[in-house]
């Protein structure tokens, strides 16, 4: 019987340090950084035309030197995946938002687009349409956000899904989409009461995801921000480029076939692949789950060989269309 107990013990001890090891490996080796590097957009310096700036997550500003937008904005990024387990009060950090703003050169936009409203993707949002006296565009639940950043009524602009909104020499569409993970897409909440800072993780409800279609004169681009899709949802749109969200990804075939190639683009962005518990000015690692890049590399290259995948570093502005 002492032998028998001795040996569980034993078991259960090698298996406790398993785990432990394993997840060292996930928070400390992140593989498929390589890939992304070697897939990093040409060194081209930004002349006049249509450009992008990634800066972490799903946040790109698309501007063409007249007219802003900015999607998904996340400075903030709040640290620490034992805060976010155990739900912490969280808050948008305006003093780092100020300085991003800065560092990028960002002093006004025209507008900032909110693809749904997890905190990734919506917490800075209102901050930032505060600073830079854009109109927030979204659902309910992120003009709840705004709401809750101090923006006036009329900086505020709940959207028509299907809609097409034009801002400055930009027409933007939202198109319902589904949320990627365990829900299989189903919208977990909405944000029905104005969200005033510090809120928990899970105050910031999903309230309906979209993906965003951005044209202008020069080209058009799609913006995907979370891995699921409704189908159908992309019938008759086209874009040129789609920024395309890694976080929870299926599988690539099933992804590129419903999202990429119904809107015929010939280039792709990957997004929303690092760890988003990380500073954006310390060096970038893949989500330590959920995220495959290799995986995506070598699987587009072999199901779409003429599709080009190209990646951006935060903050470097990048031409995606040049001035005709």
């Amino acid at each position: 019987m002492r032998k028998l107990i001795r040996l569980t013990f034993i078991t259960v001890l090698l298996l406790a340090l398993a785990g432990m090891l394993g997840l060292a490996w996930l928070l400390n080796v992140r593989p498929g950084l390589d890939s992304y590097q070697a897939h990093r957009h040409p060194d081209t310096a930004p002349g006049p035309g249509l450009s992008a700036t990634w800066f972490g997550t799903a946040a790109v500003l698309l501007s063409d030197g007249k007219h802003s937008l900015f999607i998904d904005p996340f400075f903030s990024r709040p640290g620490g995946w034992r805060e976010l387990m155990l739900n912490r009060p969280i808050e948008p950090n305006e003093a780092l938002i100020r300085d991003w703003l800065k560092r990028a050169d960002i002093n006004a936009l025209d507008a900032v687009v909110v693809s749904h409203s997890h905190y990734d993707h919506s917490m800075d949002a209102g901050v930032v349409a505060r600073l830079a006296g854009a109109i927030l565009l979204g659902s309910e639940s992120t003009a709840n956000v705004g709401r809750g950043a101090g923006l006036a009524p009329s900086q505020i602009n709940v959207i028509t899904p299907g809609k097409a909104i034009p801002v400055g020499s930009f027409t933007v569409t939202f198109l319902e989409s589904r949320h990627t993970g365990a829900t299989g897409g189903r919208p977990i909440g909405d944000i029905t009461q104005v969200l005033t800072p510090p809120a928990r993780y899970t105050d910031y409800k999903q309230g309906g995801t979209y993906s965003v279609l951005i044209e202008h004169a020069l080209g058009s681009v799609l913006h995907h921000g979370s891995a699921g899709w409704q189908s159908g949802m992309l019938e008759g749109r086209r874009a040129d480029l789609v920024f395309l969200g890694m976080a929870a990804m299926p599988a690539v075939e099933d992804y590129l076939a419903n999202v990429v190639d119904p809107v015929g683009a010939s280039r792709v962005v990957p997004t929303h692949w690092d760890d988003f518990t990380r500073p954006l000015d310390a060096p970038l690692l893949p989500l330590p789950f959920g995220v495959d890049l290799d995986g995506f590399f070598a699987e587009a290259a072999q199901a779409r060989p003429r599709l080009k995948v190209l990646t951006l570093e935060p903050g470097r502005r990048v031409l995606l269309f040049p001035q005709q």
